[in-house]
């Protein structure tokens, strides 16, 4: 699997392996549009937000990203790869390029589908089930002790 900075040409691929996952986070039409082609090529104009895809055999399984200084914001991996190590690797990966810039915790709104996956990666509720802008999550920490 190759991890590379993705581009506004893998928004279809990038939409497709969200696309299982919408119903599960969203709370309204609001929450759905944040996924639609248009909304996602919007990230790629923003400086603030760092987005991956991770690629098979060229063909991109999934996707990562962190919005500054260090929360982080897509975490997607197609579920015919789920439990393979993928998300694991990818999840490795954006945790480096996070800490590789000396910050101490890392921030997510998880969906309730990931939120033990989060737990396994050792962040902790830091708030009630809640909904923003049409997306419903749970607001998680991970803290280090060390800076880096």
């Amino acid at each position: 699997m190759k991890i590379r900075k993705a581009n506004i040409q893998d928004t279809h691929a990038i939409v497709e392996v969200i696309a299982p996952f919408v119903d599960a986070v969203i709370s309204s039409e609001e929450g759905r549009q944040r996924f639609q082609p248009e909304m996602i090529q919007t990230i790629f104009e923003r400086a603030d937000i760092h987005y991956f895809v991770a690629e098979k055999e060229q063909r991109v399984i999934g996707v990562v990203a962190y919005m500054e200084p260090a929360h982080f914001m897509h975490f997607f991996l197609n579920p015919a790869y789920q439990g393979l190590g993928y998300g694991r690797k990818m999840w490795h990966f954006l945790e480096s390029e996070i800490r590789r810039q000396g910050h101490t915790s890392i921030t997510v709104k998880s969906s309730l589908y990931a939120r033990d996956i989060y737990k396994q990666f050792g962040f902790v509720e830091t708030g009630n089930y809640t909904q923003e802008h049409g997306i419903r999550f749970i607001p998680m920490r991970k803290d280090y002790s060390d800076k880096c």
